[in-house]
């Protein structure tokens, strides 16, 4: 912060925010920087939000600093977005906060959080199961984005606790607003300061000073992480119009810590934001990404992330592109030999049978922008046939011992939705034997006794 500086100044009228308001106030016309009041009416208590406002208001006219007061509401708000109270209302805040960076020309928001605030939301983080990013908790000094404007957000009281910003209204002969909605229990973090803490300093009564020093570590080896992500990024994500694109081949060869940031840093691309981004999330991206081709994971926001055979896609409403060609009507297969199926070269040979060399379950591969399945099958005789799902479709996976509609078996398997007609199925009179680059059906498998098997390969070269 820099003589000439403007700071937008979040006041609610209790104890945190009031004494952030005024030790602003005083050290303003030493250092050289500007203040704007901000506050946001969340419409929730009725006349004692009113109330609130009015004092806040007040507060500003008294110290003789321009401000901004605006009403939400967010009982509705939460409504249309099918969202928490607490998001609702932190939603609008920052949205709020945003509109007045932007109409003041400001280069912070001031915020009144204290360290008993960055122990409640690490211990919050914890229970929610975040990574190494989220204990890290808040940062003194941070950048945001709120309804498309960059901003910076600024902490100056998270070395102090709440104790000590009460003895600092007192001392001034301040009376700071009661929120009620402080002592309910219904929210989250309520319960995290009211019950849980207090039962955590049962057993420990400095644990307030151990989450904030966990923290301090997390957020001292955070940047080691992320600059490690910063030199493999370029090498491994591919920012497209509408979607980002992770390699998978590259993907692979990272350090598992390297995999689980870079996963982070792609969604950040892609959505601009973490919000709602859990662990959880990661760590199962970072699951798909190293296992079948063809799966999806919904994602916060309306996004999704979809693997393909060489690359991870994050996009809005899941729309990465079909690697599979599109096929048409049903080609017959030659006993033995290659077939054209559409863009698919298809190679039918009778094999010997090897035992555990040769496993039921079709290998898939991607390598050098080329798709190639292969599958051992039991003999299935002179009708062998290429087409792709018709309605009635029934499939028996293997290792199951009845039928299952193809369509459940493609949902069971993740196989999005706009991929599905494209998928390439290997059929009998019998039945479907093979749904290429998944399964191959159980009554197909080889039996362990067979002497020869059939051994098809469906390859596609990009062209």
């Amino acid at each position: 912060m820099t003589t000439g500086s403007r700071l937008v100044v979040a006041v609610s009228g209790g104890q945190d925010s009031l004494a952030l308001l005024y030790a602003l106030h005083d050290l303003a016309a030493e250092f050289g920087f500007e203040l704007h009041g901000a506050h946001v009416n969340h419409s929730l208590r009725g006349a004692d939000s009113e109330a609130d406002a009015a004092f806040v208001g007040q507060t500003f006219q008294s110290l003789d600093i321009p401000y901004t007061v605006e009403q939400a509401d967010v009982s509705a708000f939460r409504e249309t977005q099918k969202i928490s109270l607490e998001d609702a209302a932190r939603q609008l805040r920052y949205d709020f906060f945003a509109r007045v960076v932007e109409q003041q020309g400001a280069d912070f928001v001031a915020l009144g959080h204290t360290s008993d605030d960055q122990a409640e939301t690490v211990l919050l983080r914890v229970i929610r199961g975040a990574g190494l990013a989220g204990l890290r908790g808040m940062d003194f000094l941070s950048d945001a984005e709120f309804s498309g404007v960059r901003m910076k957000l600024l902490r100056p009281l998270l070395g102090v606790s709440r104790l000590e910003t009460a003895e600092f209204c007192r001392t001034l002969g301040l009376q700071p607003r009661l929120d009620e909605s402080n002592l309910s229990t219904e929210f989250s973090r309520n319960r995290v300061r009211l019950e849980i803490l207090p039962q955590m300093e049962a057993i420990n009564p400095a644990v307030k000073d151990s989450l904030v020093r966990l923290s301090h570590s997390m957020a001292r080896d955070y940047p080691y992480l992320e600059s490690q992500v910063d030199r493999v990024e370029e090498s491994v994500i591919t920012v497209r119009p509408e979607m980002v694109e992770i390699d998978r081949a590259a993907f692979t060869d990272l350090a598992p810590a390297i995999q689980h940031h870079l996963i982070r840093r792609a969604v950040l691309l892609a959505k601009r934001d973490l919000i709602d981004l859990t662990q959880s999330h990661v760590e199962e991206m970072v699951r798909l990404m190293l296992g079948q081709p063809g799966k999806f994971l919904n994602l916060p926001g309306g996004f999704q992330f979809l693997v393909s055979y060489d690359s991870g896609f994050i996009s809005l409403n899941g729309q990465a592109p079909c690697p599979l060609p599109t096929l048409t009507g049903q080609t017959r297969l030659q006993t033995t030999g290659e077939t054209s199926v559409g863009s698919w070269q298809v190679k039918i040979g009778i094999v010997e049978h090897r035992g555990a060399e040769y496993p039921p379950s079709p290998k898939t591969r991607a390598t050098d922008s080329r798709l190639k399945f292969a599958a051992y099958l039991a003999a299935t005789g002179d009708e062998l046939v290429v087409r792709t799902r018709q309605p009635g479709d029934r499939f028996q996976p293997l290792g199951m011992s009845g039928t299952k509609k193809l369509k459940d078996f493609m949902v069971d398997e993740k196989i999005p939705r706009h991929w599905r007609d494209s998928v390439p199925l290997v059929a009998t009179p019998k039945g479907i034997a093979w749904v290429v680059g998944w399964r191959i059906a159980d009554w197909a498998r080889t039996p362990d006794d067979a002497i020869q098997v059939t051994k098809i390969e469906f390859r596609l070269d990009a062209t």
